[in-house]
């Protein structure tokens, strides 16, 4: 992503070009504080950010996160067809060599697909989701200081 730390926005920013392209529709966080989209529209939100691969250093360390996808309607028929489409588009070999090749995102896995309805005062509106798990690497570096010499007999 960058030589610092893992940026999660570039993240977002990969993941909303990628639901507008698979299924033509605007993806926003989930709690944003703004005017709602017009239906459908997806909405995103990183569950868990950070999930510990294996026991490593701090340079390049690989980790895990979690991003609930849900799509949001009027119409529960439409949000489970275009999560369905989604769901099965991020778990084809394209998408999955596209995002690994393009952006160092592997997709881990992608399940719990279901339904995430919500009512708000007179109305439901219309939730299908899942979770997508990826696998990302932080392009943090740490400068180590190295012993150029060691001197075990004590001469020079």
């Amino acid at each position: 992503m960058t030589d610092g730390s893992f940026e999660y926005g570039a993240l977002a920013d990969v993941l909303i070009d990628e639901v507008k392209e698979l299924v033509g529709c605007d993806l926003v966080e989930q709690d944003f504080a703004g005017p709602q989209r017009a239906y459908p529209f997806f909405t995103y939100k990183i569950t868990t950010p950070y999930i510990k691969d294996m026991e490593q250093m701090n340079s390049g360390e690989m980790f895990d996160l979690t991003v609930s996808m849900t799509c949001c309607s009027d119409n529960s028929i439409k949000a489970q067809d275009l999560a369905m489409k989604l769901f099965k588009n991020l778990k084809s070999d394209n998408v999955r060599r596209k995002l690994r090749t393009d952006h160092d995102i592997v997709i881990a896995d992608v399940d719990s697909f279901d339904n995430r309805s919500v009512f708000q005062s007179v109305n439901y509106e219309r939730r299908v989701g899942f979770d997508l798990h990826l696998r990302v690497v932080d392009g943090f570096h740490e400068d180590i200081p190295t012993i150029d010499k060691i001197n075990l007999d004590n001469t020079n």
